[in-house]
């Protein structure tokens, strides 16, 4: 199965089972080193469209945390 890594100025869907209580942020991380802030602050809806405005790398992560609390979050390699 062949990875789709998000493109530049391309719509992409970051898509995740919504089990946060309240808003969350959803950032792009190289490890531990932040990338860019996608959203600070979104509805749980567990959909997102996100058009990224630089190449996306694989191995990049996405994570989206809780709003209130950082330390509750999930995170998908991309």
């Amino acid at each position: 199965m062949k990875k789709v890594l998000p493109k530049k100025d391309q719509p992409y869907l970051i898509l995740w089972r919504d089990n946060f209580d309240g808003d969350v942020s959803i950032k792009l991380y190289d490890g531990n080193k932040l990338i860019q802030n996608i959203s600070s602050r979104t509805a749980s809806d567990g959909v997102y469209e996100w058009i990224p405005g630089i190449d996306v790398k694989e191995g990049y992560l996405v994570r989206i945390s809780s709003w209130k609390d950082r330390n509750i979050f999930g995170q998908l390699q991309l």
